[in-house]
């Protein structure tokens, strides 16, 4: 098995998208991340879904974790509003790190081993055709976890 085999497909999206624009995509696609490219389809980031989801949180959530706890439903409107304010540029990273890009014909454990090196629970598989990326998909730990037990 490769890359290419295991690769779930996933749509691009560009930066100036709406995070609640990029979670109705994670849903309707059932991804396990967000591809975020340039205008001309060079990958920045892999926004995993979880990343998505902590981006939308209130701040003072963030910092006290059990405000949510008493709050309960009654910051889910805030939540909303976030997310529809938010772009995925606003998640970008300040500094560039090692994108976890891999080639179609990557194996099983060379994705794993790059996952460990990037810290990335995700990685993105494309391949270039004279210099021009087309983005074939993802693959995250579940789906090696699965490929090997």
């Amino acid at each position: 098995m490769s890359a290419r085999d295991l690769a779930w497909p996933c749509t691009p999206l560009r930066p100036d998208t709406t995070l609640r624009e990029a979670a109705a995509l994670l849903v309707r696609e059932r991804a396990p991340a967000i591809v975020v490219v340039s205008e001309d389809g060079h990958p920045l980031t892999v926004l995993p879904a979880a990343r998505v989801l902590t981006a939308t949180l209130p701040e003072s959530v963030v910092e006290d974790p059990l405000l949510a706890a008493a709050a309960g439903a009654s910051l889910d409107d805030a939540v909303r509003a976030r997310a529809s304010s938010l772009r995925l540029a606003d998640l970008l990273p300040q500094r560039p790190p090692v994108l976890p890009v891999v080639s179609p014909d990557a194996s099983p454990v060379h994705m794993a081993a790059f996952m460990e090196r990037t810290g990335s629970s995700v990685v993105l598989v494309v391949e270039y055709d004279d210099d021009q990326p087309h983005v074939l998909g993802t693959v995250d730990a579940a789906t090696l976890l699965h490929h090997y037990l």
